[in-house]
């Protein structure tokens, strides 16, 4: 699909310089003026510089793939609009009309994340909570009485991080939005948890409704996960009537080729990887070399493909899977219509 519809995500978990050289390494002139005036704490401040110098690395990162040389962090400026929501500028006459990414910035005890793609018609939320920082008593504020009855369907030992991650995902949807939860916490409600895939499903209520419209009887789905203490949930949501560009089978198969040639690169498989090359019989795969390829697909294509279920059936069948039969698979599944306005996951 290219560089413009692929989505970067960077963390961050220490300033790793102090303050003030890292201010004046990465900041612009008015972002130096605006850190420096900022009325608070000192964790506050670290926090929000953490912030900008992982959004300014996904920037680089993004610009990388169209760009011979990224701008200097310094040259990228990071601005909320009026709801809070970061833009990304860029300072001096040699970036002007470089693309601005959608991006969306959290942090959480000394953390930060950002997640960032090119693709015009995309909106992004990141949200990013630690465990060890949660009250007990948030949930009869923050869920419905139906959300506290998905969690009360769980089990105890997943209901606490479950409900940071519900939490999470609503922080999430309002940043992709673009309005953050100004329409409430209960204008986003979530009708369905999926704890094998790790996603939340949210369809938007009253004041949420009346920001996005478009979005009446629709469902987002939100992909939410744990990293050690850390639970964060991320969204990239296509705005309605975006055309969304899906790669030919000819374009699939020249990935897939390029990616086992990576993969088998060291491997001592002397001929070269063809369409017809079978993954188990003739590349040599074990059964984790393909989930990491699998992996890679849906981390590339940014669709969820059910790939444990084709892996289960080759099993079964005690057959061997070819690269043109893969390349099938990955075909029918991205021509399934998504629908306007929809998200897909994000690994």
């Amino acid at each position: 699909m290219g560089p413009w519809t692929e989505s970067v995500y960077c963390r961050l978990d220490a300033l790793p310089c102090a303050p003030e050289a890292l201010a004046g390494l990465i900041l612009s002139p008015g972002e130096r003026e605006h850190w420096r005036s900022m009325r608070a704490v000192a964790k506050r401040r670290q926090e929000w510089l953490l912030g900008r110098a992982v959004a300014k690395e996904t920037v680089r990162a993004l610009l990388a793939r169209i760009m011979e040389a990224p701008p200097a962090p310094a040259q990228i400026e990071i601005l909320p609009d009026s709801y809070g929501c970061p833009k990304v500028h860029y300072c001096g006459a040699a970036l002007q009309g470089a693309p601005a990414p959608a991006l969306s910035i959290a942090h959480s005890q000394g953390t930060a994340v950002a997640l960032g793609i090119l693709d015009p018609d995309a909106r992004v939320g990141i949200d990013l909570e630690s465990l060890t920082s949660r009250r007990e008593d948030f949930e009869s504020v923050a869920f419905s009485p139906d959300e506290r009855g998905l969690l009360a369907a769980l089990t105890p030992e997943l209901r606490q991080e479950w409900a940071l991650r519900m939490w999470c995902a609503k922080e999430a949807t309002g940043k992709a939005l673009g309005r953050g939860l100004s329409a409430g916490l209960l204008a986003f409600h979530i009708t369905r948890l999926d704890t094998a895939r790790g996603t939340i499903e949210i369809e938007l209520r009253d004041g949420a409704l009346l920001q996005c419209a478009q979005l009446k009887n629709m469902s987002l789905n939100i992909y939410t996960a744990r990293e050690s203490d850390f639970i964060f949930s991320a969204i990239i949501y296509y705005q309605q009537g975006a055309v969304r560009m899906r790669p030919s089978r000819q374009e699939i198969l020249d990935y897939l080729l390029q990616k086992m040639g990576e993969l088998t690169q060291d491997w001592d498989y002397p001929d070269p990887v063809r369409p017809e090359s079978k993954l188990f019989t003739e590349l040599g795969f074990e059964s984790l070399d393909a989930v990491v390829l699998c992996t890679a697909i849906q981390e590339h294509y940014q669709t969820p493909m059910p790939f444990a279920e084709l892996l289960a059936e080759i099993g079964q069948q005690q057959r061997d899977l070819s690269i043109n039969e893969l390349t099938d698979f990955v075909n029918i599944h991205l021509a399934a219509p998504a629908g306007a306005g929809t998200q897909r996951r994000v690994q």
